[in-house]
């Protein structure tokens, strides 16, 4: 019995340094909505985030052809704004840069957020539209990496 403490107190460190929380995984603009979240966002942090939803950023402006504050997107309209974003980045990917890579990557983590509130209000069949618009990102940005890497 005290060897099996023992051993469950030695692994602790490395236990918590294995996980990734949700809110690392919409910040980076990884994939969200398999489930929900394990932990609730602090006030700040969601204080932070509806900041960062707003409409006046350009980028965004540009990459969803349209002005609107992620913050108070319906769950029927995100489809369409997934949808509108995937379109852009697929049209413009081959001249971006880092820099632009990285700001459409903070475009998707807040679409991410967003999808994360309201995902539960979508058909199962929007929720997999959205999913494999996500994942087209991320193929999309890792073959740009590996291009750059053999020119």
């Amino acid at each position: 019995m005290k060897s099996a403490c023992i051993l469950l107190l030695a692994g602790l460190p490395l236990a918590s340094f294995a996980q990734t929380t949700q809110a690392e995984l919409l910040r980076r603009g990884e994939l969200t909505g398999s489930r929900p979240a394990a932990t609730p966002q602090s006030s700040a942090r969601q204080a932070a985030s509806r900041t960062a939803d707003t409409a006046s950023d350009p980028v965004q402006q540009h990459l969803l052809q349209t002005d609107v504050n992620l913050a108070q997107a319906r769950a029927e309209e995100l489809p369409n704004l997934y949808e509108r974003f995937i379109a852009t980045t697929r049209d413009e990917r081959r001249t971006w840069t880092y820099p632009q890579w990285d700001a459409a990557g903070q475009v998707l983590a807040r679409l991410n957020q967003r999808y994360e509130h309201i995902r539960t209000e979508l058909p199962l069949e929007e929720r997999l539209r959205i999913r494999s618009f996500q994942g087209e990102f991320h193929t999309l940005k890792g073959a740009r990496k590996v291009k750059e890497k053999l020119d």
